[in-house]
Order: structure tokens, then sequence, then C-alpha cells
């Protein structure tokens, strides 16, 4: 009589251990996948808190340059002992935009310079 099936035994007898090895292997894999992506959940959750507390302070400086720059506000430090005076409308130099993304051009016109600079000199 001739065994036909001894290699049919050995394979399954390598077979079942290395299946079982995988299963194991893959349920190892998959508890620490789980775990990674809580871990990352609760890294979310706190950068998610931080978040707030930025959006609620970038409020509240927004609130304070709104204050600080008020007309009442910039009126009193005028009126202060610092030295601020208001411009003269004279003296006050216009920019004009320019269509496109061109530079921008700054020029007075010829006569207000030659009266200012006349009206400087006559002053002193």
């Amino acid at each position: 009589m001739i065994r036909i099936y001894g290699r049919r035994n050995i394979l399954s007898f390598l077979l079942k251990p290395l299946c079982i090895a995988i299963l194991i292997f893959a349920h190892f894999g998959l508890v620490w996948l789980k775990s990674n992506v809580i871990s990352l959940e609760y890294d979310i959750s706190n950068l998610e808190k931080i978040k707030e507390e930025c959006l609620k302070e970038r409020k509240i400086l927004f609130a304070e340059k709104a204050n600080l720059q008020s007309f009442e506000t910039i009126n009193s430090s005028v009126s202060g002992d610092y030295g601020f005076v208001f411009p003269n409308r004279i003296k006050v130099i216009h920019v004009k935009r320019q269509k496109g993304p061109l530079p921008y051009k700054v020029s007075l016109e010829r006569k207000n310079v030659v009266t200012m600079i006349e009206g400087a000199s006559g002053s002193e």
C-alpha cells in the first residue's frame, strides 16, 4: 500500500500553527491600532480646547484694539503731555492708488510745494 496523504499531514501540521500565529498577531495589531486611535482622539480634544482658548483670547485682543483705536482714547492721549498735534491739511500728502500691480507714486503738485516753502520761510 502506498501512502499518498503523507504530505498533506505535514502541510496541515505546519499550516494550523501558522494560522493561529497569524490570528494572534492580527488580534494584537487591532488592539494596538485601537489604542492609537483613542490616544489620537484625546490629542485632538486637547487641541480643540487650546483652539477655543486662543479664539477667546483673540476676541478679547480685538476688543482691546478697538478700544485703543477709538477716537476718545486718541483724543485723551493728545490732550495729555505727549506733545501730539493733529496735522494741518496743507501738510498732508495724499497717496493715490494705481490700477494693477504697479508701484505707488507719491508726488506733490508744484504749486503746493512752492506755497509751503514760501509759507515756511515767511513764518521764521
